[in-house]
């Protein structure tokens, strides 16, 4: 997580201005980190150079991605990054249905993999403006 001027901690930075949808919790295992981490490596590619500690690609369809970053006290978020489009459903809430059945099987395929439940506890918009 990076702390901007007013205080508040994000999980993303960039050179550009880039909102993101930060899907933020934790992860319960007895577990340390660095074993989760290893897990991860084996599973996923890292996303470099623009998150606090460690972060991963999850998911990455049609210009939309899902990031997993982690720190070392197991804090943990799900980031949207990108423009999350509509499917061909017909449903007036497709889009939200579909996010929701993204970041599900996302977290459920994590999971498995780390041997570790992913408890997320908000959901909020961030700005990720870079510094330098």
């Amino acid at each position: 997580m990076f702390l901007k001027a007013d205080g508040t901690k994000v999980w993303l930075r960039s050179s550009p201005r880039l909102p993101y949808l930060s899907f933020a919790g934790v992860i319960e295992t007895p577990e340390d980190y660095p074993v989760i981490r290893s897990r991860l490596l084996e599973v996923y590619k890292q996303y470099h150079g623009t998150s606090s500690d460690d972060a991963f690609v999850v998911w990455d369809e049609d210009g939309s991605a899902l990031i997993f970053c982690a720190t070392s006290d197991k804090n943990c978020a799900l980031l949207l990054l990108g423009e999350f489009g509509r499917s061909g459903k017909e449903k007036p809430i497709a889009v939200l249905d579909d996010l929701v059945n993204v970041v599900n099987s996302s977290l459920t395929r994590i999971a498995r993999h780390t041997h570790a439940t992913i408890r997320l506890q908000t959901v909020k918009p961030e700005l990720a403006i870079g510094a330098g």
